[in-house]
């Protein structure tokens, strides 16, 4: 898993900055208070006034479960959609990603 962002957990939700070598955005996660399913966002990802992605909380399986947000990005200038995830941490929280392994690899 590679870092791609450093945020700080505020009232409401997280504010930091996702750092790539072709991106660096300072984005929001906004809480999705108006919910209309299970399967609804959490939070949704804002750059500016623009969204950016969305993210659901979830928890780990195995010996010792942790909580994260499983983060989806997608935006125009990206040529598929990212999945990473926001994991908390004693000071803020570290979003991290993993490129998807073609089968058979």
């Amino acid at each position: 898993m590679a870092q791609i962002g450093a945020f700080k957990q505020t009232k409401t939700g997280y504010e930091g900055t996702i750092a790539t070598l072709h991106m660096n955005r300072k984005v929001k996660f906004v809480p999705n208070d108006n919910k209309k399913s299970d399967e609804s966002p959490d939070y949704f990802i804002k750059a500016g006034f623009s969204d950016f992605g969305a993210a659901w909380k979830e928890r780990s399986k195995g010996e010792d479960p942790m909580d994260y947000l499983s983060v989806k990005l997608d935006c125009p200038t990206l040529s598929k959609p990212i999945s990473a995830a926001l994991f908390e941490r004693e000071d803020g929280a570290d979003l991290v990603w993993n490129r998807e392994r073609k089968a058979g690899s």
